[in-house]
């Protein structure tokens, strides 16, 4: 089984003028008190928006349009939040996605021992992951960032809702 659970997000409204990448932009509006909640096979583990969500965030992207925009595939990510130490082997085809995640030797890794695999429909997968996106998409607009301020936001805006991020800054 594998689904995300999130509460409404209370986003922070400032944004910081240096903020660059879309890591950055993120560890700015997303709340230090949040975490999405990850059920992965009778195992629930804690994503805390601030430290963990806003360091994967670029990996989220690239795993939910690579899933989405290709019939079968695979991909790999060593998630680089150390809350999160696992690395993940994700192989799709047209009607379901099969995860296998492996621990990194680090303090705080939850053992996944004969419950390192998942199998959960396609569908559901990006959507899970498209929710949360979402979700980190109205923060960062909400507080004023665009892409011309931050890389990687255009790519948030298409993995999250499609389309481009506008280019306007008013």
């Amino acid at each position: 089984m594998f689904a995300l659970k999130a509460g409404m997000l209370v986003c922070v409204a400032s944004r910081a003028e240096s903020d660059g990448t879309l890591n950055e932009a993120a560890q700015t509006v997303l709340p230090l008190e949040e975490s999405v909640l990850m059920e992965w096979n009778g195992v629930t583990l804690s994503l805390n928006y601030k430290y963990d969500i806003s360091v994967m965030l670029e990996d989220i992207v690239e795993l939910v349009l690579a899933v989405e925009k290709t019939g079968t595939g695979s991909y790999q990510v060593d998630w680089p939040s150390s809350g999160f130490p696992f690395r993940w082997t994700v192989k799709w085809n047209e009607s379901e996605v099969d995860v296998r995640a492996d621990s990194r030797d680090e303090p705080g890794a939850v053992n996944l021992t004969g419950r390192e695999r998942v199998r959960v429909e396609r569908g559901s997968f990006v959507g899970a992951w498209k929710a949360l996106l979402r979700a980190v998409l109205s923060c960062l607009e909400g507080a004023g960032y665009t892409s011309q301020q931050v890389h990687g936001l255009a790519r948030l805006r298409t993995a999250a809702i499609g389309g481009s991020w506008p280019t306007a800054t008013g």
